[in-house]
């Protein structure tokens, strides 16, 4: 019993993944606000390398539409990173499927992100 706890004390912290650099979105819009416009100069000033643009929508309008509005929202931050100097053969844009979510579970803020990361 003492291994396990002293196991998973230890590992928590290497099993943990950081969550990526991310814009969010309020329902239904794409406009970039204020906090990812200024994130989105960071990463354009700071990186070096390819840059995955991935779009995310929350299960609320259908698997169509949902998938519509996160490739806007992918596409809205890829149009900002190349305004600011990103080569668009550094951006590559993709798009996931969208979240599910039970009947009681609390719609986040967090299910409508676009994420950054390095490629």
């Amino acid at each position: 019993m003492r291994a396990l706890f002293a196991f998973l004390l230890f590992a928590t912290p290497a099993l943990a993944q950081p969550e990526p650099p991310a814009c969010l979105f309020p329902r239904r819009d794409v406009a970039l606000d204020a906090p990812c416009l200024a994130l989105l100069a960071q990463i354009a000033r700071d990186s070096t390398g390819d840059l995955i643009i991935r779009g995310f929508a929350q299960e609320q309008q259908g698997p169509r539409v949902d998938g519509l509005i996160s490739r806007r929202r992918a596409e809205a931050v890829a149009a900002e990173l190349r305004r600011l100097g990103v080569a668009p053969e550094r951006l590559r844009v993709t798009t996931q499927p969208t979240e599910q979510r039970d009947l009681y579970s609390r719609v986040s803020s967090h299910d409508r992100r676009v994420e950054i990361l390095a490629d």
